[in-house]
């Protein structure tokens, strides 16, 4: 007879956690791999520049500043630990991803 699933519990230790939500998870996007690439490691360094104290805003303004001199005005970011949202935007230029708890969704509009 199989087991059901659910049955058997997979352990990892806090540490091991800890490390595996520090890497970016991009959830979608439809950027070229180059861009898609480039504003992920933006969003990843900001937010470890502000997590620490839970400046969102702050993290938001860089992230902004820093993709409408790099790929031309426009950008919106919007960064939370529990948000929704329907927007409009343009085609080739949309990112969600988390980053540990935190989610982060930037686009241009």
């Amino acid at each position: 007879m199989a087991k059901p699933y659910g049955k058997t519990a997979f352990k990892i230790n806090d540490e091991e956690f800890q490390k595996s939500i520090k890497k970016p998870l991009v959830k979608y996007s439809d950027m070229p791999t180059e861009m898609g690439n480039e504003v992920v490691e933006v969003c990843t360094t900001a937010l470890d520049k502000f997590q620490a104290s839970r400046d969102y805003e702050s993290a938001s303004i860089l992230i902004k500043n820093t993709l409408d001199k790099k790929f031309g005005a426009s950008w919106q970011c919007a960064i939370g630990e529990g948000f929704g949202f329907d927007i409009g935007c343009q085609q080739k230029f949309l990112v969600h991803l988390y980053y540990g708890k935190v989610g982060i969704l930037c686009y241009k509009s």
